[in-house]
């Protein structure tokens, strides 16, 4: 092993310093605007918050306050706009990141140096620090409950502070989003391991007592105010429908694909292979008595393992057998832990000897840093900024009734570009559209298409729909005219030939 020596106090926390600064000029750079996905969902709720019109109802995203509550704060005091709606994704990134520099500070100053290496440099997280998704604060809440146990295990923490600090963490991360109940199995495995060595009893005393005083209080604030303390679950389930990346409604032989190697073949997308990869010799390494948590450092493979197989083979419904999506951003908060895996492991292994070399550090460091520095080279792949000045110019500057014919994400997502104030204007999704609406449109004599192929869904036939669409269109007597283009946004006029 490499001594923690060789980098100095002063020298560390400048590293530390370092990395906050570039997670946040990354953050800045690699900025692509709104998805027009879960994140405008969010945004809506978070302005209808600061507006006194928003109500947790069966649409479970409502029941998700921990994202929702923090960004209405933000953008009440700061406005709305591409960045600001996107703070409390980058405070978690940075609250995380600092984790676990003091984590180094306190325990072995490689674990900051890996853990900011790999956080500032890993893809998915890059994503999520710039995007309002649930999966940044996830990942921060989950890593929070885990690593108060890990202090518990190290004697660095008091055990009852310890269990609240991990019981508040749970229960906000439950908070966030409930697929948190994927680290459940672990908990109840680390209380048994606990309880069979008779050890950690305060910890467990508090963090169970708090967990159940949460859930209830949760359970009865939803029985008070809706009449059913399962409102929140009724809600998910009810919520849960069938699409093309949805497993119960599939047949036997798809079920199979999903438990066996769609998984693996889920793991090589998006680039979380990369922490999966280098978290992975210590879980291979794991043997029966690293189970027993003798040593601290064991928790971290562990737990990876642990949260892998409940990914793997974990029902997300109670009504039916129902296994998450093999979508990655579903379990994007493993990232942090498989990261603590890696910077507690590769430290004691002879390959980490080699970065005594200085080039072969400056080669692995270079190696990582091209991750953020493709995150910022592809920010403009989606035109947002281009797309965002030709609504603003063209559709909202002009007061009178329009109709614009667009994607399903512009359609749904448009009222950003209004600042979220009422409209005449009327969007319809051409992959949705009726011949009716195409002939209402067109006849309007104030109809537009917006066209932004990057946010084009083929999984709707898109392409295909919007080809039909202009044929359609063509057959009515209209075509259409470029009124303006920047960059690959273009806005039409539909126009009598």
């Amino acid at each position: 092993m490499i001594s923690e020596n060789v980098i100095s106090d002063s020298l560390y926390k400048k590293l530390i310093l370092l990395a906050n600064l570039i997670f946040i000029l990354v953050w800045f750079f690699s900025n692509e605007g709104l998805s027009f996905w879960d994140d405008f969902t969010y945004l809506n709720f978070a302005n209808e918050l600061n507006q006194g019109n928003f109500e947790i109802d069966q649409n479970h995203f409502t029941s998700r306050i921990a994202i929702i509550y923090p960004t209405a704060w933000v953008i009440k005091y700061l406005g709305i706009n591409q960045y600001t709606m996107v703070v409390y994704p980058l405070i978690c990134g940075l609250v995380l990141l600092n984790i676990f520099g003091w984590l180094g500070h306190r325990i072995n100053r490689w674990i900051g140096v890996i853990g900011a290496l790999m956080l500032v440099c890993d893809y998915h997280l890059i994503t999520f620090s710039n995007h309002l998704f649930p999966e940044m604060p996830m990942a921060l809440f989950v890593f929070i409950a885990l690593m108060g146990y890990y202090l518990v295990l190290k004697d660095e923490a008091v055990p009852r502070m310890a269990g609240c600090l991990s019981a508040l963490a749970l229960f906000a991360a439950f908070l966030t989003k409930t697929t948190m109940v994927l680290v459940l199995p672990l908990f109840l495995f680390l209380l048994i391991n606990d309880r069979l060595k008779r050890r950690n009893g305060s910890f467990w005393l508090v963090f169970i007592s708090l967990s159940v005083f949460f859930v209830l209080l949760n359970g009865f604030w939803y029985m008070e105010v809706k009449g059913d303390f399962f409102y929140r679950f009724q809600n998910i389930a009810d919520n849960h429908v069938a699409t093309v990346k949805t497993f119960f409604d599939k047949d036997s032989g798809t079920i199979l694909a999903r438990l066996t190697y769609l998984p693996l073949l889920g793991f090589l997308r998006g680039g979380f292979f990369i922490p999966l990869l280098i978290a992975l010799p210590a879980v291979l390494k794991l043997r029966k008595q690293h189970f027993k948590l003798d040593k601290p450092e064991s928790l971290w493979p562990v737990a990876t393992l642990f949260l892998f197989l409940t990914f793997w083979f974990m029902s997300t419904s109670w009504r039916y057998y129902s296994p998450l999506p093999t979508e990655n951003r579903h379990i994007a908060f493993f990232i942090p832990i498989m990261v603590m895996t890696a910077a507690t492991f590769w430290p004691h292994q002879r390959p980490f000897l080699y970065l005594n070399k200085r080039w072969m550090s400056i080669a692995l460091i270079c190696c990582f840093l091209a991750i953020p520095i493709y995150a910022v080279a592809k920010s403009g792949r989606r035109n947002f900024r281009q797309e965002q000045s030709l609504v603003k110019e063209y559709l909202v500057q002009n007061t009178e009734k329009q109709w614009v014919i667009t994607d399903g994400l512009n359609s749904y997502g448009y009222p950003y570009f209004y600042d979220f104030k009422q409209s005449e204007d009327t969007y319809l999704w051409f992959s949705e559209l009726n011949p009716g609406e195409l002939r209402l449109a067109a006849t309007s004599e104030k109809a537009f298409v917006l066209l932004n192929r990057a946010y084009f869904n083929e999984e709707y036939g898109d392409s295909d729909n919007y080809l039909k669409m202009v044929f359609d269109l063509d057959e009515l007597g209209y075509e259409l005219v470029e009124k303006s283009k920047r960059g690959e946004a273009v806005l039409y006029e539909i126009k009598r030939k």
